[in-house]
């Protein structure tokens, strides 16, 4: 769901920011690496908002497309990219009890494996053998389906090592080079062949994976798609880059934020997906941690009419904790956005030491009344904050 600036956020707007803003009043002396794990676990949880119809029901998951690779491939004793040769079509039943097992047996041909040697020519793979007659989060697979599997052993077969990522689409095209002491390399090669297929899906999976590696031995391959005119394909280039802590990206994602029309009030996908992409690159900027980038992220915290936008980078700035960033957070003290404005006061608290301040106000404090504690704010930053965040980075570097 999208809303514009003035309006009432909902829970998956506000799960990675106002809930996290709310506990920090708690304790305004709160260290940024606290507010990192804080913003890790909510980015975690956030559910995959997917609508698509009316009857379209969301269930609690990590969101799509984050996936681990490094850690899926240290969890897994087996991980493999090949075809569903043979799959029982699941039963549908109304116990979840019977949906929770994992009783159907796929047969997997495996084309390549980058960990791990079967025993056979072909895999045998657990999945749910039943699902929800009324739908419900399950893990299926069907003959025809094409994955990436990270397998673990479990009763003489394999079963994914994680129920979200543990069979990732993925394109069937195949680098030349088949041995590397490095199952990792072995997998980029391959994701790089991905770059490849004809089915722009594919393309699209292998740009997401090669961000979610996490390192590579060379990022030329998604650089070369920046001059594309494909804008979809442009953001997802933009998102993997980023992962990969390419902040080069910035100048032109500074341009595509502050040219794109307000989103729908419902995103309908794949209709929407370059709308779906937009908050994705929102929550790439909230995970940046990296000092150089503090002018574009100053900038995003004060930008145009997308309070998720200002939300991200004040997040952002706020970990990095950077007396630079000091002006920024007060001008959005005054942001149209409570939420935002309360961020901001906590960010220049916690550039200050924080520590107990008499009229730090509750959150319900500060909703109800923005603009009198924007000021209250801004008259104890001139007056007494600014000096105590002077001595406390002085006080930083003594540590270091």
């Amino acid at each position: 769901m999208a809303k514009n600036r003035d309006s009432t956020q909902n829970a998956r707007n506000r799960g990675a920011g106002a809930k996290t803003q709310r506990k920090l009043v708690l304790w305004p002396g709160l260290q940024p690496s606290k507010i990192t794990n804080m913003i890790t676990r909510s980015l975690r949880l956030l559910a995959a908002m997917l609508c698509v119809g009316s009857n379209a029901v969301a269930y609690p998951r990590p969101a799509l497309g984050t996936e681990d690779i490094p850690v899926l491939m240290a969890e897994s004793v087996l991980v493999c990219k090949g075809e569903v040769v043979e799959a029982p079509t699941p039963t549908p039943v109304n116990s979840p009890e019977l949906m929770a097992q994992m009783t159907a047996v796929a047969v997997v041909r495996p084309d390549r494996c980058f960990k791990g040697t079967p025993h056979e020519s072909s895999i045998h793979v657990l999945f749910n053998g039943f699902l929800l007659a009324g739908g419900g989060p399950a893990f299926v697979l069907r003959k025809g389906d094409y994955r990436l599997f990270f397998l673990k052993l479990q009763e003489g077969k394999y079963a994914v090592s994680n129920k979200w990522f543990g069979a990732l689409p993925i394109s069937r095209e195949l680098n030349s080079i088949t041995h590397s002491v490095d199952g990792m390399y072995l997998l980029e090669l391959d994701l790089k062949a991905g770059l490849r297929d004809a089915d722009p899906d594919r393309v699209l999976d292998s740009i997401r994976m090669l961000g979610n590696m996490r390192h590579l031995h060379s990022i030329m391959e998604l650089r070369k798609f920046l001059d594309s005119s494909d804008l979809l394909l442009k953001t997802y280039v933009w998102q993997a880059l980023m992962r990969l802590h390419d902040y080069s990206v910035l100048p032109e994602l500074e341009q595509f934020f502050k040219t794109q029309p307000d989103p729908p009030t419902n995103l309908l996908l794949p209709r929407d997906r370059i709308f779906a992409m937009q908050f994705e690159l929102q929550r790439e900027i909230m995970a940046i941690r990296d000092p150089s980038t503090l002018p574009y992220l100053e900038s995003f915290a004060s930008m145009g009419h997308d309070y998720r936008l200002r939300d991200s980078a004040l997040q952002a700035l706020r970990v990095i904790d950077s007396l630079h960033s000091a002006a920024t957070f007060l001008i959005e003290l005054d942001d149209l956005n409570a939420d935002n404005g309360f961020s901001a006061m906590q960010g220049l608290l916690s550039l200050a030491g924080g520590g107990a301040i008499e009229w730090v106000p509750a959150w319900e404090q500060f909703e109800a009344a923005p603009q009198f504690y924007a000021r209250r704010c801004r008259e104890w930053w001139y007056a007494e904050g600014s000096q105590k965040a002077l001595a406390h980075a002085d006080s930083l570097k003594l540590q270091l």
